[in-house]
């Protein structure tokens, strides 16, 4: 029987490209050689698609193999796709990406991919409008304000401080750019004279671009990330256990996300095993109000007074060797590839391809 050639497009035109190259290389060395065909792909920052050689999938960082591409990888066009895989695994985040972008395009193409598709992952990547949907679910998030490009002037922050406080916080707030992903140009301000700088930053983290910011509320308790998967013969959710985040200093930034041993992770969170249910619940209820599918990581709070609040579903999930995914779904005996074999079959399920 001819093998599945599954296609891992990794780089991409965001900010969260490095992110997206460690992700798609885990996945290329643990896909399941003896049913798939693997096609590494990546995407330069100005678009161009390349099919790596092996050998650069064992570098450390994109600038060590980018400036060889032309030379020693083999460039393909969006329109060759078709012809090359049978199934895209995304390991793409960000902008381009996450947001729709990329789900589109393999929409138009017809080719069969990983996760949520076009309306779910560009509600997933915009936490303005993803908070409304939300709050209409009667799911708690972060009390907000959201400032524009032009509100942000060193001579609106007395303003910007007042509407805060009508919105009923003030300081500690984080301020986060309202469309990337991985922490990117998010702050902790806890004082006054921090804020404008926290807010240029996150308007202009993607260059070139500048974007709307959330200042919210800083929410106390013990920060949690918890992965859903599907179970494709049945349907049903399956519901990985939380878990638990410490970070450094109070805040779980970029370099903690993805430098080892920066923050500690406790995985199942320890907690009761009615508040493991309850973030579950919770969680579950925010991939069904994103319309999320196969896969979502929903990243939130549990407060003392045992309120679950979410603070960022995501519709795909690093895929890192150390990631929360393998973390998570090592607690209900899933290994690297068991998990991937997974996550495509369910995806092939979808579209009424697996083969049986």
């Amino acid at each position: 029987m001819q093998k599945l050639r599954v296609g891992v497009l990794m780089g991409g035109r965001s900010v969260e490209k490095e992110v997206s190259f460690n992700s798609g290389r885990t996945i290329c060395d643990h896909l399941d050689s003896s049913r798939y065909d693997v096609i590494p792909i990546f995407q330069q920052q100005a678009g161009q698609l390349f099919i790596l050689p092996p050998r650069f999938l064992c570098r450390g960082k994109i600038s060590d193999f980018e400036h060889r591409l032309t030379q020693e990888a083999q460039a393909i066009s969006w329109d060759d796709l078709k012809n090359t895989v049978d199934f895209m695994y995304l390991a793409i985040h960000g902008r381009y990406a996450e947001d729709g972008t990329a789900q589109g395009m393999l929409e138009v193409l017809g080719i069969p991919y990983l996760g949520a598709k076009v309306f779910a992952s560009a509600l997933g990547m915009d936490k303005i409008i993803q908070k409304d949907f939300l709050r209409m679910h009667g799911i708690d998030v972060a009390r907000d304000i959201i400032l524009t490009p032009h509100d942000i002037t060193p001579e609106n922050s007395e303003q910007i401080i007042s509407r805060m406080q009508k919105n009923g916080f003030t300081f500690p707030c984080v301020v986060k750019p309202h469309k990337e992903g991985s922490s990117l140009g998010m702050t902790l301000v806890t004082q006054p004279t921090d804020l404008y700088a926290a807010l240029q930053l996150a308007c202009t983290i993607h260059p070139g671009m500048k974007q709307d910011v959330l200042v919210e509320e800083k929410i106390e308790g013990m920060e949690f990330t918890c992965i859903i998967l599907t179970d494709y013969l049945t349907g049903e959710p399956i519901l990985l256990p939380p878990t638990e985040v410490v970070p450094e200093n109070g805040f779980f930034d970029y370099e903690q996300k993805y430098m080892p041993g920066r923050a500690t992770k406790f995985t199942p969170a320890r907690c009761s095993t009615e508040n493991i249910h309850a973030i579950q619940l919770a969680c579950l209820q925010t991939m069904r109000a994103l319309e999320f599918e196969n896969i979502a990581r929903i990243d939130g709070f549990l407060t003392s007074d045992g309120r679950v609040v979410i603070i960022d579903p995501n519709s795909l999930t690093g895929m890192a060797p150390s990631s929360f995914l393998f973390r998570q779904a090592a607690e209900v005996n899933m290994n690297h590839t068991h998990l991937i074999n997974h996550l495509i079959e369910t995806e092939l399920q979808y579209y009424g391809l697996l083969q049986k």
